[in-house]
């Protein structure tokens, strides 16, 4: 009963959004909407300084299980279009209710084209993945190449008139993802790392780009059963893991007291920095640095 309340207060908010009128004077410049602030980020490369780009996910929410608010939603109808991830549950949830009360509102699907590491129906507490879609895409260099060439498709099909402007950003962005590329692949490549343990299996993509296996301590959202902490410990003891990777979303005690049992360390990192390009880079730097 306690959700149906906001749920009312949000619908009456979009309807009443979808009736004003989000068209921008000249002087004011467009917005666009994202999920999260890598997203942001890598659009603002490419769209410069043609458009306000707007994130509705802050850095301190969880990605997984974030709900919008009223006025959030609201907002984002002031926007032209929004370039979604695709597979986050947050917009599955949400962003049919948008584009129903802003039906001149475009919407981007960025993981269009992309290769989706998918698997049986993969539950996480009180959410589920439908189809067992891995949606963390932003966090794979080769996996944001195609994010951004639809950003730049979606940008030229909103505003022609700047197509050369918006190709050129892309191509300097296109050359700075070679340079990163090579970079995470040097630092992995002179580490003695395979695998790594990860308390919510968010880093798939990177560990599929590079050639790791991501192994997750989170059984089906939960905290893992007496006999998957023993094949757990075995594991570590077999590959020589001592390091446990947990998302600054998550807590961290249930982490800590499985790395106490596992005789390893604790590492965060938060997979939606602002800086999309140095966070990569660091994740690299600490799973490289995770081995012995």
């Amino acid at each position: 009963m306690n959700k149906i309340l906001p749920l009312f207060g949000l619908l009456a908010m979009l309807a009443l959004g979808s009736c004003q009128n989000n068209s921008p004077s000249s002087t004011e410049k467009q917005i666009l909407t994202v999920s999260i602030l890598p997203q942001k980020t890598v659009l603002e490369e490419i769209a410069g300084d043609k458009f306000v780009v707007n994130v509705l996910i802050p850095e301190d929410g969880n990605h997984e299980t974030y709900e919008p608010t009223a006025r959030q939603m609201a907002e984002t109808g002031k926007s032209v279009a929004y370039f979604k991830l695709g597979h986050l549950d947050f917009e599955i949830n949400w962003l049919d209710k948008v584009q129903m009360n802003y039906p001149g509102m475009k919407f981007f699907d960025t993981s269009e084209g992309l290769e989706l590491i998918q698997g049986e129906e993969i539950h996480h507490g009180d959410h589920v993945h439908a189809g067992g879609i891995d949606p963390h895409i932003w966090l794979s260099v080769s996996a944001m190449r195609i994010q951004a060439g639809n950003m730049l498709r979606g940008l030229i099909s909103i505003d022609p008139g700047n197509k050369a402007y918006y190709e050129a950003n892309y191509a300097g962005f296109e050359s700075s993802l070679d340079s990163l590329d090579q970079m995470i692949q040097e630092k992995i490549s002179s580490s003695a790392v395979k695998s790594f343990f990860i308390y919510h299996p968010s880093l798939g993509y990177f560990a599929r780009d590079y050639g790791l296996e991501q192994i997750a301590i989170e059984q089906e959202g939960k905290e893992p059963s007496p006999a998957y902490m023993k094949e757990l410990i075995d594991l570590a003891k077999q590959k020589n893991i001592t390091t446990i990777f947990v998302s600054s979303q998550f807590s961290k005690q249930s982490a800590l007291t499985i790395a106490g049992q596992l005789n390893a360390s604790v590492e965060e990192f938060n997979p939606v920095a602002p800086d999309w390009k140095a966070n990569m880079l660091g994740i690299a730097s600490k799973i490289a640095g995770s081995s012995n």
